[in-house]
């Protein structure tokens, strides 16, 4: 199939489409419905959102009032919801209503977990608030349902008071009670490759009066569709892409993985396509490649960060020979703009290409950061593995010294460490950076909100330290990870500071019942007591970068790390 856009005569410039052919596994049916409500018993599953269980129960107590025999069940889960308690809910109700939907990672867990019931017999509509329709559609292709029913209320359940959150709810209990009667498994979610309003064609054609014009109009229709990242972009030809194809070991239909956060079907073809249009050169497409394998393997956290509606962006260190070869600059100025930084960002952006366009990382759609980050213009560096004292980061995960790997965090924030004044002992230049590495983050480990698959202590920090402070701190006697237990030890702060952002969490039952003494503290105690602002030493991550001048980059992480081999085509 083919598109012709903007038809003239002259110059035709035919490319590839971007988009991933296939989201999630086979299609699954939405439950068979009940004809009435009276006599079942409603579960009521709230993930922990602020101000959602009050919605429950405001559904839960008109319906009891109008069904007669009906009975509700109320359940306290988290994001997402752990299996054992979708069982549960399962096994004891006979339809389920769910909420809350009101941010990028919780509306799509919603409706993961809203699938997972569905699948288990169990009709099941979603409580969504205006915004974040798009999320749950796309969600629902990610995880292979043609649709998963939702109702839709005006305003974010977080912003508003209880009983403004309570009155917005009754004007949709008809249309809530409609979903859980009526088979609703009609037209289906939107395509999450289509989520721009484009349907997926195989080929675009763009005629224009010349070369240069017809390039001007595939930039413009790509823009337009969100398939590119707003910059220029170089045009997915038959023949770029068959070049880079070259350099891979495996066939074009080959599947690299299934990208988050819209589980799309990497191809190794459609990953060409991406990489293209980044201008690429072949020798990149096996670190591309093994980028993409890393973020699909981190876990559920990474669906989490890749849809949060805070700024969290995925970050790309390589290590081994290869980055020497392909010229990844690990030394000075690596992360931004620069001739010294071409092929680090031709290889973010295909990075961004694929989680766009075979992710479906669409801001609005699948990516609901609120306000956003530079870092989502994704910085991919060396390790400057040839001045560097130390043992480099994957050798420290295992991996031999030529082995070529990448290795994929996920950041959400940055701090320049900048110590004034001249040299210090390797003691107190310890005592220096790790002054940086306290500070609040996002409810750390006391917190049960993360449940189900999620680890909330998966919440860490990376280091990018310069080689003038590595070299001392090693001729001091620190390793690497003698420094991050000794960050890790320094990060203390005061227990009333770290859980000032945790009171209504707590009010919700949403502490962990071992850390429900640190509510019970007098404020003199919670101001006096400190406490890890992590949970484990092992969360904080160092990797030697730059050069010249001894200035360090703190980056708070939401995940752990994971370090993916570099495969390429024998020679």
């Amino acid at each position: 199939m083919s598109i012709d856009v903007n038809v003239l005569p002259g110059e035709t410039l035919t490319v590839l489409s971007p988009t991933a052919t296939k989201y999630g596994g086979a299609g699954y049916p939405l439950a068979t419905r009940p004809v009435a409500l009276d006599t079942l018993t409603v579960g009521l599953l709230w993930n922990g959102k602020a101000n959602g269980d009050v919605a429950l129960r405001t559904a839960g107590e008109i319906l009891t009032e109008r069904h007669k025999g009906l009975k509700t069940r109320f359940y306290s889960g988290s994001i997402p919801c752990a299996p054992a308690l979708l069982e549960q809910v399962a096994a004891e109700c006979d339809v389920v209503i769910a909420c809350t939907a009101d941010c990028g990672g919780c509306a799509s867990w919603t409706a993961h977990d809203s699938i997972q019931l569905e699948r288990k017999g169990v009709p099941t509509v979603i409580i969504a608030s205006a915004g974040y329709e798009d999320v749950v559609e796309a969600s629902a292709r990610a995880f292979s349902l043609p649709s998963v029913p939702y109702v839709v209320v005006p305003r974010v359940f977080n912003h508003l008071e209880p009983d403004k959150a309570a009155a917005q709810v009754k004007p949709v209990i008809d249309e809530v009670i409609r979903h859980l009667l009526v088979d609703d498994d009609e037209g289906g979610a939107p395509d999450a490759g289509q989520e721009a309003g484009n349907a997926r064609p195989a080929t675009l054609a763009f005629q224009a009066a010349g070369e240069e014009s017809a390039l001007e109009r595939f930039n413009q229709d790509f823009l337009e569709r969100d398939w590119s990242d707003g910059y220029p972009i170089w045009p997915p030809t038959q023949r770029r892409v068959d070049a880079l194809l070259e350099a891979v070991d495996g066939e074009p239909d080959d599947v690299v993985c299934y990208l988050p956060p819209g589980n799309g079907e990497a191809t190794v073809a459609k990953v060409a396509v991406n990489a293209a249009m980044a201008g690429c050169l072949p020798a990149e497409m096996p670190v591309v490649m093994a980028a993409l394998r890393a973020l699909s393997k981190m876990g559920p956290m990474t669906r989490q960060s890749l849809m949060s509606t805070s700024a969290h962006a995925p970050l790309v260190v390589v290590n081994g020979p290869i980055a020497r070869e392909l010229g990844i600059n690990g030394g000075r100025g690596c992360v931004g703009p620069g001739r010294q930084n071409k092929v680090n960002l031709r290889i973010g952006r295909a990075i961004v290409f694929c989680l766009k366009n075979l992710g479906a990382w669409y801001p609005g759609i699948m990516d609901m950061d609120t306000i956003g980050t530079t870092r989502k213009n994704i910085v991919v560096v060396a390790e400057n593995e040839e001045e560097s004292p130390w043992e480099p980061f994957h050798v420290s995960k295992g991996f031999l010294p030529d082995d070529n790997t990448v290795t994929a965090f996920f950041t959400n924030g940055e701090w320049d460490i900048a110590i004034q004044g001249g040299h210090e002992s390797a003691q107190r230049l310890a005592e220096s950076i790790a002054s940086f590495s306290g500070g609040n983050n996002h409810g750390g480990y006391f917190s049960n909100v993360r449940g189900g698959e999620v680890n909330v202590s998966t919440l860490g920090r990376l280091l990018f330290l310069a080689p003038p402070h590595a070299v001392p701190l090693k001729e001091g006697g620190f390793s690497k990870r003698a420094l991050a237990n000794y960050m890790f030890q320094q990060a203390q702060e005061p227990i009333a500071r770290l859980i000032a952002p945790l009171r209504t969490l707590h009010d919700s039952g949403k502490i962990k019942p071992e850390w429900e003494w640190l509510f019970q503290l007098s404020d003199t105690e919670a101001r006096r007591m400190t406490l890890p602002v992590l949970e484990r030493a092992e969360n904080y991550h160092i990797v030697v970068v730059g050069s010249v001048r001894a200035k360090d980059l703190l980056m708070p992480t939401r995940c752990m790390p994971w370090t993916e081999k570099i495969t390429a085509k024998p020679a």
